[in-house]
């Protein structure tokens, strides 16, 4: 597909179905995820109903979730003219390597910059090269580093004649954030009504979310600012505050390690419906439903991971 194919094709496939017209996608997901119950899994929990939203299965590039805000992104650096994605995170970053697929399906070069130095890839960054992603590393291990290093390498690309879209880490923007807000509404089509799309719909779910990266505070002034720019492309009349954003405190014992909590909701999420979870996002967030269920009715949002989770069974098996 050339670029201009590709711009018809994000442009003809505008939202529509009753919110504004602001976005364009580019369709990388199998939408609608299934939504399917796991009764067993709710028992051992300490929950009613649990419902699981099954996002690892978007069907593109093991991207997981990635692919939602993938879809609007991709959609506007093509309307930009743009022919080089530019993003980065650490070296693990399975949304890193869900862009290099994206910009390869799209036409588009990609250039990662990712914190710390070359090492051994692990399956993430193997996939992105395998995407042809030109990789950068910054020689810092801090994760922030990179937040420094993309414009630089935007601002390197351009002076060389390029014309780069830069994504910040994890495609944290208000543009990106939309392919969530539509999804609350498909869950709701579903069963039931995520933080800009449950405010559009009359806030009939109470949300949680786990931060396994940074403070909770800091993590719930980030989503509330982005969804305050979700709602600006959205819905500009419609309002959110403080108190749509709860967010629990999933770090253990910090980034990119597992918690025995998380651990041992992974254990029981394989060995009761099958299921497979990373063990330093996912996992945490799973550990969190039987504290918010509290023997009610919930939804988890399985967000993907199965590199890692597949990586990690791996491991254990040798």
């Amino acid at each position: 597909m050339t670029g201009t194919e590709a711009a018809e094709a994000g442009a003809a496939a505008r939202v529509r179905e009753g919110w504004p017209d602001v976005a364009a996608r580019f369709r990388l997901a199998a939408l609608p995820t299934p939504l399917i119950p796991a009764p067993r899994l709710a028992e051992v929990l300490g929950a009613g109903a649990l419902f699981v939203k099954r996002d690892d299965l978007t069907g593109f590039a093991f991207a997981g979730n990635k692919a939602r805000p993938l879809e609007f992104l991709l959609a506007d650096a093509l309307a930009e003219g743009a022919d080089t994605l530019v993003t980065g995170g650490a070296p693990g970053s399975n949304f890193c390597a869900a862009a290099a697929a994206a910009a390869r399906r799209a036409g588009l070069r990609c250039e990662l910059v990712l914190a710390g130095g070359p090492g051994p890839p692990g399956p993430a960054l193997a996939l992105a090269r395998s995407w042809g992603a030109a990789v950068r590393w910054t020689g810092v291990p801090d994760r922030d580093s990179v937040d420094s290093g993309l414009p630089a390498a935007a601002a390197e690309l351009a002076a060389d004649g390029r014309r780069p879209y830069l994504i910040p880490r994890g495609g944290a923007t208000g543009r990106g954030a939309a392919g969530y807000a539509l999804a609350a509404r498909e869950l709701r089509e579903q069963l039931a009504g995520l933080v800009a799309g449950n405010v559009l719909m009359g806030r009939p779910l109470r949300l949680a979310g786990a931060s396994v990266s940074r403070p909770p505070d800091e993590t719930a002034g980030r989503v509330l600012r982005l969804a305050r720019e979700c709602l600006a492309l959205l819905s500009p009349r419609d309002e959110v505050g403080p108190e749509d954003v709860v967010v629990a405190d999933a770090r253990g014992p910090g980034h990119g390690l597992a918690s025995p909590e998380g651990a041992a909701a992974a254990e029981q999420a394989m060995r009761t419906e099958g299921l497979m979870v990373d063990p330093v996002y996912t996992a945490k967030a799973l550990a969190l439903v039987s504290r918010y269920a509290d023997g009610g009715n919930a939804v988890f949002w399985h967000t993907g991971g199965q590199l890692d989770a597949v990586t990690l069974a791996a491991e254990a098996g040798r």
